[in-house]
């Protein structure tokens, strides 16, 4: 009992080991991870542009601000207000420090984004790729599961039995065309056996009939069948009848005297 049991866990962890290690699935769960990178370098990508878009609004806010505060700079010295000048000179240069800066982050997102999209083509075109090679080896892998299937019905098909199974049924019936012929034949044999047997009487009853006429005694045949026994019949008859004439003359003869 213990190692039937043994069997039984044993045949269904391998079960599940092969199910584990089936190529569809393997094939599908790999190609859905490459799909998921792809997925997420794309929301990258998203998210790069995003901030490339947003640093280039701030670029440009902080540029069109020194320009403003470079103009209130002006107005202030036309006014002959030097402080105010100043004070917008430094707002000015605090704008356009922003904007450096902004600049200089702005050329390093593009580069991101630049190497984001560059990756995000190369993984499309491998997931192009692996969907191609997932479902030809799919295909593949059903086209050699469906091979051993054959192979193993095959296997365990016995065809030299099979064929020996029919020569024996063609035995069979063979014998029993022949035994069908065979009683077709003693039914022919049994009457033309009967119609010989009736000939073999009529040679009796021509030897009987002869005995009677010579006796004086008529009698008909009981069976003639050809046309030669006729005639010999026929003859004999009209002999036997020629001898009862005969005897009748002389009986009269002998009492006449």
């Amino acid at each position: 009992m213990l190692d039937r049991l043994v069997q039984v866990i044993k045949a269904a962890f391998n079960a599940l080991l092969g199910k584990v290690e089936d190529p569809q699935m393997m094939l599908e769960q790999s190609y859905n991870e490459l799909q998921s990178n792809v997925i997420s370098v794309r929301q990258a990508v998203a998210q790069a542009i995003a901030t490339e878009k947003q640093l280039e609004r701030e670029l440009q806010k902080n540029k069109d601000q020194a320009a403003t505060w470079q103009n209130r700079a002006a107005m202030a010295v036309q006014q002959n207000s030097d402080e105010l000048a100043r004070q917008a000179l430094q707002r000015k240069q605090q704008y356009a420090q922003a904007a450096a800066d902004l600049e200089t982050q702005l050329k390093t997102q593009k580069e991101a984004t630049a190497g984001l999209r560059q990756r995000l083509g190369e993984l499309e075109n491998e997931l192009q790729k692996a969907n191609t090679k997932k479902q030809v080896l799919i295909a593949r892998d059903k086209a050699a599961k469906a091979t051993i299937k054959a192979n193993e019905i095959l296997s365990k098909t016995n065809t030299s039995g099979a064929l020996s199974v029919m020569e024996r049924m063609e035995s069979k019936v063979q014998e029993k065309e022949a035994k069908a012929l065979a009683l077709g034949e003693l039914s022919g044999d049994s009457l033309e056996k009967q119609f010989k047997s009736f000939e073999g009487k009529s040679d009796i009853e021509l030897e009987l009939l002869a005995l009677k006429g010579e006796m004086g005694k008529t009698a008909e045949p009981k069976l003639i069948n050809t046309d030669k026994q006729d005639a010999v019949l026929l003859e004999r008859q009209h002999e036997n009848v020629d001898s009862s004439i005969e005897v009748q003359e002389v009986r009269e003869l002998k009492t006449n005297d």
